[in-house]
């Protein structure tokens, strides 16, 4: 039935009968983004390593704002190590900041990279030889993360049913990294809600 077009999968062992948009997802790096994770990369050899470059966010919110941030996310215990060696090559960098710090000391419009824990089992992808997070693991993260606040409430909402409509998501790799963030339940219920946000 998958074959003849009468069924569509969504993820494994989940399927619609509704033409879902078959478009991936494809990410996007600056090339200052993927110069940071190559630098971390090459100093930090056995280190895992995500980079996603905060202008993404624009391309699913419904009120736009700027973001030139870079999220580079490491193994926990090489987060203060490789904070310091950003520093000392001269970036703006911030270690794991909370939501209060973020708000009142980090301009999202100017440039900087903001150092976090990588998730184990991260759906990530390769970009011009580094890790950068797929679709799944952005639109859970947006919901999850402190320092991505400003997302958080209706405009995760609307950029969780934008991203939905407009490429195709493996549900299942979203709802096992929801699971690892204990986000789970909320990501079942927005799949359950999809198409109600969007005025």
């Amino acid at each position: 039935m998958v074959n003849d077009n009468i069924i569509f999968k969504l993820g494994r062992g989940i399927y619609t009968a509704h033409k879902v948009h078959t478009s991936e997802y494809t990410p996007r790096l600056r090339t200052k983004a993927v110069k940071v994770g190559k630098i971390i990369a090459r100093q930090f050899p056995f280190v895992s390593v995500s980079v996603l470059d905060g202008q993404v966010f624009a391309d699913f919110q419904h009120h736009i704002s700027s973001n030139n941030v870079i999220y580079l996310e490491v193994d926990r215990d090489a987060m203060e190590s490789v904070f310091h060696t950003l520093k000392q090559k001269g970036y703006a960098a911030y270690l794991n900041p909370s939501k209060d710090f973020v708000y009142d000391n980090i301009d999202l419009s100017k440039e900087a990279v903001i150092v976090k824990p990588l998730i184990s089992e991260s759906p990530l992808v390769d970009f011009k030889g580094i890790k950068t997070p797929r679709l799944e693991k952005i639109l859970v993260a947006v919901y999850c993360d402190d320092d991505l606040d400003y997302l958080h409430g209706s405009e995760w909402s609307r950029m969780f049913d934008n991203a939905l409509s407009m490429y195709s998501v493996n549900r299942t790799a979203m709802l096992r990294y929801a699971s690892r963030r204990n986000a789970k339940p909320v990501i079942e219920k927005a799949i359950e809600n999809l198409g109600t946000h969007n005025d």
